[in-house]
């Protein structure tokens, strides 16, 4: 019969480690997300605030230790990352590019879209991590566990 790892007092629980780690830079992480996609709409406070909190709801499930925060973290996770790809491919065509494009050099549209493809990459690299965490993290396992789950 398996015994649960979470009785161990060795077995790492609890917010701490990369855990603690995730939670506090997932909050720049996605303010910075959810200032690029409010900009569909011009930026209002509102709406920034709105997506914020959308986005940044899994994370309150890490705090209250619920076992379904893994799944919604990752789950959050992606969301971002193929939200923030839509909206990287999209800006070559919204209407203040397409009106701009007459004005820009080649050169200022490489810049402009190498700079996408960072932040598209970094958004997909930051998914890909953190969910490997999620799925593979003892802490994680520990942490999140129903009761009396083995």
């Amino acid at each position: 019969m398996a015994t649960n790892p979470a009785i161990n007092d060795d077995a790492p629980a609890g917010l701490g480690g990369w855990l603690l780690l995730y939670l506090c830079a997932s909050i720049p992480y996605l303010l910075f997300h959810s200032a690029g996609l409010s900009g569909i709409f011009g930026y209002p406070l509102w709406l920034l605030a709105a997506i914020f909190l959308l986005l940044a709801s899994p994370l309150a499930l890490i705090l209250l230790k619920s076992p379904r925060a893994p799944r919604w973290n990752v789950v959050a996770l992606w969301v971002v990352a193929l939200s923030i790809t839509v909206r990287a491919a999209a800006v070559p065509f919204t209407r203040p590019s397409v009106e701009a494009a007459s004005r820009r050099s080649p050169e200022e549209w490489a810049v402009a879209i190498a700079i996408l493809a960072v932040i598209v990459a970094a958004s997909l690299a930051w998914a890909t991590i953190w969910t490997v965490y999620f799925r593979r993290s003892v802490r994680v396992r520990n942490t999140f566990s129903p009761p009396g789950a083995e």
